[in-house]
């Protein structure tokens, strides 16, 4: 049951912290996709295994290494948070204040990055470089800079799409954010053992992250409709 559950995760816990945080913040980020996927998918569409791949990658390093870290250090500026309701507020808004913003923020770019297709110019920049200098320069130069200038077009077209993504979604994102972690992290920080938090956290993330995952994948399109 339940119990045997949470004896598992201590015990393992107490053999790979960092590990076990990371592997439990993977499993949470793939469910909550999953449901967002669900929620989304229009009919006949197929599962999107490469998202799903890609929020292991975001639910190892941030959600679980990151987040770990970012709470032992809380807990060391923050002693007396478990006892002191002057400490639990600070502690609580330094988290709103800096961990939210930048966990939301990086989590737009690692989608805008790794899910949002490459530009057609990319490939076009290429293929006409390499027709228009070939000839003229040898053939590794010409590859090397044929590379550099499609993926300068590439990066343009990427950094474009994280603005526009940045700014339709950011501030409602995080509005809505901190009505939901405020809460959550007050519980947390006053209640959860020191050892349980990042796992307390990644199981009320399973909302939050389907949220995220519906907000990050939708198209720009979709933004001002849902807003």
């Amino acid at each position: 049951g339940a119990a045997a559950l949470l004896a598992a995760y201590t015990r393992a816990l107490s053999a790979a912290p960092l590990a076990t945080k990371g592997a439990s913040a993977a499993v949470v980020a793939v469910a909550a996709d999953g449901i967002a996927q669900s929620l989304t998918r229009k009919g006949g569409e197929a599962w999107d295994w490469a998202r799903t791949r890609w929020i292991v990658v975001w639910g190892v390093i941030f959600s679980g290494w990151a987040n770990a870290l970012w709470f032992d250090l809380l807990s060391r500026l923050f002693p007396e948070a478990r006892h002191s309701g002057i400490a639990l507020a600070q502690k609580v808004l330094v988290n709103q204040l800096v961990m939210a913003p930048a966990l939301s923020a990086a989590f737009f770019a690692f989608t805008v990055l790794t899910r949002t297709p490459p530009p057609a110019q990319s490939s076009e920049a290429f293929d006409r470089f390499d027709l228009e200098k070939r000839g003229r320069i040898g053939y590794h130069e010409l590859n090397v800079r044929a590379l550099g200038f499609a993926l300068s077009v590439w990066w343009a077209a990427k950094w474009s799409a994280l603005r526009r993504k940045l700014a339709a979604e950011l501030l409602p994102t995080l509005v809505r954010g901190n009505a939901y972690w405020t809460v959550v992290q007050t519980v947390n920080f006053r209640f959860v053992p020191p050892q349980c938090m990042v796992l307390f956290g990644n199981l009320a993330s399973c909302v939050w992250t389907t949220y995220l995952c519906i907000v990050a994948n939708r198209a720009a399109g979709d933004s001002s409709r849902n807003s």
